[in-house]
């Protein structure tokens, strides 16, 4: 079955499910293709057309080199194509009005991934009552390089963040159409994992997104990433100016050297070259071709602040309490670095953090050892550092500063990890990084794993929490365990295992070290002190 919905561009020609009166638009382009002269240009309107759009089908993924599709991290793996910017909607019945309306940023570290992606199928939460949109938007070197030319052309100064701008533009294309849907323009939350969940940060401190969305789900992102300092953390975002000199290098790299040639340059030249720059001793061999652990993650293919869509950064925003102003659901899964760089080697990983560290390296390794856990260890100093750290930073700064409440969760459950998928350290996968998002969507069909019923019960309970803080700001609801607000003083963390319960933050004394941590290296402080317990 076919039904028609009007927009402010043409008619879409969507699949209505026989069985459940789901209505599913699929491939709705929301910006023009952004090749040729439009490439690394802010996206641009659609033209309009004539008669109805076929929308039954996904739209081509980003460009990329993402991981293979054995990889548990596997970005969707569908066609690519520049002509990229299309989103996804499934909804109820026609005739249903005032949905909350759920805009889904994917995961894949800026350089991958795909709304397209089975996971995320949105039908079950549209079952549920939401409207949901997931997004395609620009990645890596296509979304986010920096250059002076760049910057000289743009009007406002700035280069890069086309990813972010494009996240902006199906932001008010939700504005301008969801009703249609019948979902509820003044009720919209923006939910992602991993990049996504730092583009949700992103989005609350950009001018350019005030007011087109309400509520905001972070889930195992980086949170508060730092600016560069040269000091090559890990966790840090490159300011306009580093960014720039980036696109330099690359161009030079490239065989491209002004803005005309770089326009012009075919897509496998301008992704196959990775800058010559020192990995350092954490592997890479799992992350895309680009990928660094120095200056910054990935080289010409992050968010960048660079005073137009990122004036600041989002941990000086948050600390000044400036973020847009709105209900914020986060947290993270109990083992994130299950997808990051380790060190298997105890006397390589010894001298790095002797190297890196200085006068607290013996503290680094009382909590973090060189000994046989060596790898997990080298994992989950990396992913304190980048994940765990800024997104509590970002929880406890809201309840602090802000008047809107934060709830905040640890995804603890183990999913049935079958053998045949491709992980960092299968031998500590435990509760890995974005574990919970079959949970939250429902999509257990997606992954042809060994679900049982205590699965189906947690993906119950978290598709409820999420959905209930969709429609109000808080995750709460009939029949579902007190989710606290949190408080930073008290015992407040959700913990999503069975039985669900809250408790104490755990890790609270690797968390009071990173507080220190940037206290003296990084001058930074937070006005909320973690407390070793």
């Amino acid at each position: 079955m076919s039904e028609e919905v009007a927009v402010t561009h043409g008619r879409l020609r969507g699949r209505v499910a026989e069985d459940t009166g789901i209505r599913s638009f699929l491939g709705v382009p929301y910006a023009k293709a952004p090749h040729g002269e439009l490439r690394r240009r802010p996206p641009q309107a659609v033209e309009p057309w004539d008669g109805a759009r076929d929308c039954l089908s996904f739209g081509p993924d980003a460009p990329q080199a993402g991981p293979a599709p054995t990889s548990l991290y596997s970005g969707g793996n569908g066609p690519q194509s520049e002509d990229c910017l299309y989103l996804n909607v499934w909804t109820g019945p026609e005739g249903e009005t005032g949905r909350p309306v759920m805009v889904w940023l994917h995961f894949g570290a800026f350089q991958f991934g795909s709304a397209a992606n089975p996971n995320y199928d949105g039908e079950q939460l549209a079952r549920q009552g939401a409207v949901v949109v997931s997004v395609n938007y620009r990645l890596g070197r296509l979304g986010f390089l920096a250059h002076p030319e760049l910057s000289a052309e743009s009007g406002h100064g700035a280069s890069g963040n086309y990813g972010l701008m494009d996240q902006i533009a199906a932001l008010e294309w939700v504005r301008d159409n969801i009703a249609r849907f019948g979902g509820d323009a003044g009720n919209v939350t923006v939910f992602g994992v991993s990049a996504g969940a730092h583009s949700v940060h992103c989005l609350r401190c950009s001018p350019l997104a005030e007011g087109l969305f309400h509520k905001a789900i972070a889930e195992s992102g980086m949170g508060l990433s730092l600016p560069v300092e040269g000091d090559g953390d890990p966790a840090a975002m490159q300011s306009l100016e580093a960014a720039e000199d980036t696109g330099v290098e690359l161009a030079e790299l490239v065989g491209a050297p002004t803005l005309v040639e770089l326009r012009a340059l075919s897509l496998d030249r301008l992704l196959e070259p990775q800058l010559p720059r020192t990995a350092g001793p954490w592997g890479l061999d799992f992350l895309p071709p680009g990928a660094t652990v120095g200056l910054a993650i990935f080289d010409a293919g992050y968010p960048v602040i660079d005073g137009y869509v990122l004036p600041r950064a989002p941990v000086e925003v948050y600390r000044a309490g400036e973020q847009h102003p709105m209900p914020m659901l986060t947290g993270t899964a109990g083992n994130e670095s299950s997808g990051l760089p380790f060190i298997g080697d105890s006397a390589v990983f010894q001298a790095e953090v002797e190297s890196s560290f200085g006068p607290l390296a013996g503290e680094v390794l009382e909590l973090y050892p060189a000994d046989d856990q060596t790898r997990y260890n080298s994992g989950r100093l990396l992913s304190d550092r980048m994940f765990t750290w800024g997104t509590w930073t970002a929880a406890r700064l809201q309840a602090e500063h802000a008047r809107e409440p934060v709830f905040y969760y640890r995804f603890l459950h183990e999913p049935p990890l079958p053998d045949g998928v491709e992980i960092v350290e299968r031998a500590n996968a435990r509760a890995f990084h974005s574990a919970e998002v079959n949970y939250v969507f429902g999509s257990f069909a997606a992954r042809d794993w060994p679900w049982d019923a205590r699965d189906e019960e947690l993906g119950r309970l978290v598709s409820a929490y999420w959905l209930n803080f969709a429609r109000s700001g808080d995750p709460n609801g009939d029949g579902l365990p007190e989710w606290p607000r949190l408080s930073p003083r008290e015992p407040s963390t959700m913990f999503l295992e069975l039985p669900v319960h809250t408790g104490d933050l755990p890790d609270r004394e690797r968390l009071a070290f990173w507080d220190r941590f940037y206290a003296q290296w990084r001058g930074f402080r937070t006005d909320l002190t973690v407390k070793a317990s």
